[in-house]
């Protein structure tokens, strides 16, 4: 997420969303954890265990993934990318 973010304020929020994605377990409870600074913004960790990956990882990964995008979209949180500057000699 982008710098300036209330981490304090969202981080709730995306370990809410996560945790109402159906497959994902209860107990434990699904973590958001600020992972470092990255030179675009700061990185998170989410953190969830399942109880049946013999069923796939890559679709309830899919399931967690969208909804943190529409957690963070309904908050207004920007999504930094990478923005380089690319002079051409002339």
């Amino acid at each position: 997420v982008a710098y300036g973010t209330d981490l304090d304020a969202l981080l709730p929020r995306l370990a809410a969303a996560v945790a109402a994605v159906p497959r994902v377990l209860a107990a434990p409870a699904p973590g958001v954890q600020l992972a470092g600074f990255g030179a675009d913004g700061l990185d998170l960790a989410v953190l969830f265990w399942i109880g049946d990956p013999e069923n796939g990882q890559g679709n309830v990964r899919s399931d967690v993934n969208l909804a943190l995008l529409r957690t963070l979209n309904a908050a207004g949180v920007e999504i930094p990318f990478p923005q380089r500057v690319v002079h051409q000699a002339q």
